[in-house]
């Protein structure tokens, strides 16, 4: 199910902000789904730092590869048709999230972007204070630094992390701080891996729950579906918000009761995606026919080489008024066509011999190149598209391709 990517700047709140979510999700599917007898979906809280990783391990690009990989691995092992998934983490690189953009498309879900937008000097701010109450935890016992930082906390600090002051989380080194903050890549609604984005500032007391529960699910909650049943006139507000709903995420009608208190179920329409969309496995019967038809061809050219050896006999051959050679070729209506001054004007007048235009050597080279640029073609057949290319079609095609490139030899 949708997977909720956060970012923002270092110390900006994310943790606290993943907790909002993860609290205002819960609370919003207990009361969509009111009679069930468990919530219908699970919220997981992906964390990108842990006791083994913490925040020093930016200081490198091997240590933070290491810690991007593991939280990637852990929220793709959660994602299923069941799940809530909140990564939180800064997710600052576009590339990353473009990454989990496309895990998420090619599991079917939606995703979207949820963007901490706290001021950097806050952020600065926030970091000195846990390194204030690092530097009293350290130099006091445990019970009476418990006591002061209680009372001596500042208000900025609380209000964005709730942080206690025996919070596990590490601060950044000061100059750390600076260098993130200056690599961040922030997301951007021109970018189709960061919608539908949803920008939560700081001084907001709570992340806009209902509408991202509504970008991802597709279900409006009861208390904006009974506005919009009162509404019957929508206001600009509602215009502009059902604009931004519909184009950043492709969301689905949901039903209603006439007394408005139950909903059906309906997901978003999630579009493939030609970096998700798995290829099609091709059949092996189809390829082997290929091969068969197209090597039978050959030999057929080259039956007619071991009988016709010069290029000016098989002219002869063909009459005065020939204007080119015509080899047939068994269940092939098309017959293999080589136009009268190509064949005079080749490098050498055997048709088969070194630098031939019926050379072996060539017709191998002809046949593996055609191969290669059908193959898709015979995959959509096993997939079940009947405009693609058959096996019953694969001999008068190989022999227009061979055509064609006997044709463009008279080019200059």
């Amino acid at each position: 199910m949708p997977l909720l990517i956060l970012t923002g700047y270092p110390c900006s709140g994310l943790t606290h902000r993943a907790n909002q979510l993860a609290t205002g999700l819960q609370e919003t599917q207990e009361a969509v789904f009111p009679d069930a007898e468990k919530p219908p979906y699970k919220i997981h809280v992906v964390s990108t730092h842990d006791e083994n990783r913490p925040r020093t391990v930016y200081d490198h690009a091997r240590t933070e590869k290491e810690a991007r990989g593991a939280a990637y691995a852990r929220a793709r092992r959660m994602l299923g048709k069941d799940s809530f998934v909140i990564l939180d983490g800064m997710n600052y690189i576009k590339g990353y999230r473009y990454q989990l953009w496309c895990e998420a498309k090619a599991l079917g879900t939606t995703c979207c972007v949820v963007h901490v937008g706290t001021p950097i000097d806050q952020c600065v701010a926030n970091n000195e204070a846990r390194l204030n109450r690092q530097s009293q935890s350290q130099s006091e016992p445990e019970p009476e630094s418990q006591s002061q930082s209680e009372t001596t906390t500042p208000a900025t600090d609380t209000n964005t992390t709730t942080e206690k002051p025996t919070d596990p989380e590490q601060p950044y080194p000061p100059e750390l701080l600076q260098n993130l903050i200056f690599r961040y890549e922030e997301p951007s609604t021109h970018s189709r891996w960061d919608k539908p984005l949803f920008t939560v500032p700081w001084s907001d007391e709570k992340p806009p729950i209902a509408d991202i529960w509504t970008a991802l699910t597709g279900i409006p909650p009861p208390s904006t579906a009974a506005a919009e049943t009162e509404d019957q006139l929508p206001t600009l507000t509602s215009a502009l918000t059902n604009t931004h709903l519909s184009s950043a995420a492709s969301i689905a009608p949901s039903t209603t009761t006439k007394g408005g208190g139950s909903f059906r179920r309906e997901r978003p329409k999630i579009k493939p995606h030609l970096a998700t969309v798995q290829p099609t496995s091709t059949d092996s019967g189809l390829l082997y026919s290929m091969e068969k038809r197209t090597s039978a061809v050959v030999s057929a050219i080259r039956s007619f080489v071991v009988e016709n050896p010069s290029a000016e006999g098989a002219l002869a051959k063909a009459g005065d008024h020939a204007d080119g050679i015509r080899i047939a070729v068994p269940e092939v209506e098309t017959p293999v066509f080589v136009p009268a001054h190509v064949a005079m004007t080749a490098t050498t007048d055997e048709l088969g011999g070194a630098g031939g235009i019926l050379a072996v050597p060539r017709l191998q080279r002809l046949r593996r190149q055609w191969i290669t640029l059908n193959r898709a073609y015979v995959a959509k057949v096993a997939g079940g598209d009947k405009t693609s290319l058959g096996a019953d079609q694969v001999g008068d095609a190989f022999v227009r391709f061979l055509n064609a490139d006997f044709a463009g030899e008279g080019v200059a």
